[in-house]
C-alpha cells in the first residue's frame, strides 16, 4: 500500500511534463497544470498549511467547487498527514454547521461565495463574532478560516499565506505518514436526518483508485470529464484518483449545463464519463447531434443511454458501491474472466464520531441497507434499497431529513417523502403532505420553505397535498411508502 502523496508522485514520475488537470468555469478551460506543476502546487499548499498550524491528524475542511486549486490543496493536506474533510458547496447553513461540528474541522479553507450561496453569511449566522478569533461553542474545534478568494475584511487569504518551509522538513513530515493513517472524511446521507462521516485511510483510497482504473481501462490518452463534484467520494475517488492512477487527464467543470458541457467535452476530447444524471440533458440538447464527442469509457447505466452516449464500441462496467466502500466494492465487465478473490483481509475505519459497535455486527459485517441477490452464475444483482434513501442525480437524499424539514412548517401536520423513478436522474424526490386543520399552504410555498434550509437536490420536485385518510397504510398502521411511490408515479411525480 502507499500514501496518497506517494500515489500522486508516482503518476508525476511517469510523465512530468504532460498535462494533468484542466479547469473550466463553464465551457472554456481557464487554467491548466502539468503533472510536475500539480506536485509543486501540492507541496506549496502543504507548506502553507503547516505554517497555518496543520499537521498529522489535523482536520482540514475544504469548501470549494471544481476549481484548479482543489486538488493541490487536497494533496497538500494529505502530504502532511492531515485529514481532508471535503464539504458540499450545495449545503445550506444548518447542513454546513453540522458537518463542521461533527467532523471536528479545525482549519477551514473556503470560497466566500458561489452563485446563490454566500458561505461567509452562513458561517456568520453560526458564529456571529466572525472574523474575530474563533471560540465558538457550536464549532469548538474550528480555529482558523482562510478564504480562497474574496475581499471580506478581517479574514486570512490563501494567496497571502506564507510558504517558507524547508523542502527537507516537508519531506520529513511526509515520511511520518502511513498508508494506514486516516486520509479523508466524506459525508453521506443515511436513513437519519444527519449525514454520516465516512473515514478512509490513504492506502484504501489508493488501492480503490488503482482497481477502478484497471476495470475502466484508463490510460494516459484518456480524459475524465469532471462534472461530479470533488467533494463527493464519487468525484474524488471514482473520478480524480482513478484517472490519476491510469495516468489520464482530469478536466474539471465548475458550473454544468448541457450546452457548455457539450462544448467542453468536444474541446477537451474527454473519453471517460461517470455520473449518469447528466446523460439525459446532454442527449436531449439540440447541439448533441452535431458535436464530435469521444466519450467511450465509464460506469454502465441504462443500456440504451450507454450506447447513445458512449457509442457502440464503448467500455462500460457494471459496478456496486457506496461512499463507505470508497465507491466501487464490486466492478466487472461482462467478459471479465477473473474470479473474485475471497478471504482477503482489511480493516474498515468506519464512521467518524460513531462507535464501531454501531456500524458493524458481531461478526464484523457492515450492513449496507441494500437489497439484491446472487444468481446461479455468481453475478450480483442490485434490486433496491432497504433503507429510506433516495438516489437522485447520483446523490443520496435521506427521506427523514426532508420530512423533518417539512414538519417544521407551521401548516404541516404530516410529511412522507419517497423516491419516484426517473429515466435519467434515477429518482426524483416527491413529498406527500397532510396540512393541519384550518391551515393553508401551496405546494410551491412548501418547496420554497425547503429551499431555505436544504440543498437544492433535496428539495421535492413534486409536493402532493393529501388528507390523512388518503395515505396507504400497512396492517400495523404504518404509512406504506411502496404504495406512495406508485401513487406518485400515477400522479405524474417523475
Amino acid at each position: 500500500m502507499e500514501t496518497l502523496a506517494a500515489f500522486l508522485d508516482s503518476a508525476v514520475a511517469r510523465a512530468p511534463a504532460s498535462e494533468a488537470v484542466a479547469a473550466a468555469p463553464r465551457a472554456v478551460v481557464t487554467g491548466r497544470l502539468s503533472w510536475s506543476e500539480l506536485r509543486a502546487a501540492s507541496r506549496e499548499a502543504a507548506k502553507k498549511l503547516v505554517l497555518a498550524g496543520a499537521g498529522k491528524g489535523t482536520r482540514i475542511g475544504l469548501l470549494c467547487t471544481n476549481r484548479l486549486e482543489w486538488l493541490p490543496i487536497a494533496f497538500g493536506a494529505l502530504r502532511v498527514g492531515a485529514v481532508l474533510v471535503p464539504l458540499s458547496t450545495l449545503w445550506k447553513r444548518d447542513e454546513l454547521a453540522h458537518a463542521l461540528a461533527h467532523a471536528d474541522v479545525q482549519l477551514l479553507v473556503t470560497l466566500d461565495r458561489f452563485l446563490r450561496h454566500d458561505y461567509l453569511a452562513m458561517l456568520r449566522e453560526v458564529v456571529p463574532d466572525l472574523p474575530r478569533p474563533l471560540y465558538s461553542s457550536r464549532l469548538p474545534a474550528l480555529r482558523r478560516i482562510v478564504l480562497l478568494e474574496g475581499d471580506a475584511p478581517g479574514y486570512e487569504r490563501w494567496s497571502e499565506l506564507p510558504a517558507s518551509v524547508d523542502d527537507g522538513f516537508l519531506d520529513a513530515l511526509e515520511r511520518t505518514v502511513s498508508p494506514l493513517d486516516p486520509a479523508t472524511v466524506f459525508f453521506t446521507s443515511g436513513t437519519t436526518a444527519e449525514p454520516k462521516a465516512v473515514l478512509h485511510a490513504h492506502g484504501a483510497l489508493a488501492t480503490a483508485a488503482r482497481g477502478i482504473a484497471a476495470r475502466l481501462g484508463i490510460e494516459p490518452a484518456d480524459a475524465w470529464w469532471g462534472h461530479l463534484p470533488l467533494f463527493w467520494s464519487g468525484g474524488f475517488v471514482l473520478g480524480a484518483l482513478a484517472t490519476i492512477a491510469g495516468g489520464g487527464r482530469i478536466v474539471l467543470q465548475e458550473v454544468v449545463d448541457a450546452a457548455s458541457a457539450l462544448e467542453l467535452l468536444e474541446r477537451e476530447a474527454c473519453t471517460i464519463m461517470a455520473g449518469w444524471h447528466q446523460a439525459g440533458p446532454l442527449l436531449d440538447h439540440p447541439d448533441f447531434a452535431r458535436r464530435c464527442l469521444r466519450l467511450r469509457k465509464g460506469t454502465r447505466a441504462d443500456p440504451e443511454l450507454t450506447r447513445r452516449l458512449l457509442g457502440p464500441d464503448h467500455r462500460a462496467v457494471g459496478c456496486y458501491g457506496m461512499s463507505e466502500t470508497a465507491t466501487f466494492v464490486c466492478a466487472a465487465r461482462s467478459d471479465d474472466p477473473e474470479p473474485v478473490r475471497l478471504g482477503t483481509f482489511g480493516r474498515p475505519l468506519g464512521y467518524y464520531g460513531i462507535p464501531r459497535t454501531q456500524t458493524f455486527d458481531a461478526e464484523g459485517f457492515f450492513r449496507t441497507g441494500d437489497l439484491g441477490f446472487v444468481d446461479q452464475d455468481g453475478c450480483l444483482h442490485f434490486t433496491g434499497r432497504l433503507k429510506d434513501v433516495i438516489k437522485t442525480a447520483g446523490v443520496n437524499v435521506a427521506a427523514a431529513e426532508v420530512e423533518e424539514t417539512l414538519l417544521r412548517h407551521p401548516a404541516v401536520q404530516g410529511a412522507y417523502v419517497v423516491g419516484v423513478r426517473h429515466p435519467t436522474r434515477g429518482e426524483n424526490v416527491a413529498a406527500f403532505v397532510v396540512l393541519r386543520a384550518a391551515a393553508a399552504a401551496t405546494p410551491e410555498e412548501l418547496q420554497a420553505f425547503c429551499r431555505e434550509t436544504l440543498a437544492s437536490y433535496k428539495v421535492p420536485r413534486c409536493v402532493f397535498l393529501v388528507g390523512e385518510t388518503e395515505l396507504p397504510r400497512t396492517a400495523t398502521g404504518k404509512v406504506e411508502k411502496a404504495a406512495l411511490r406508485r401513487l406518485a408515479e400515477a400522479r405524474g411525480g417523475a
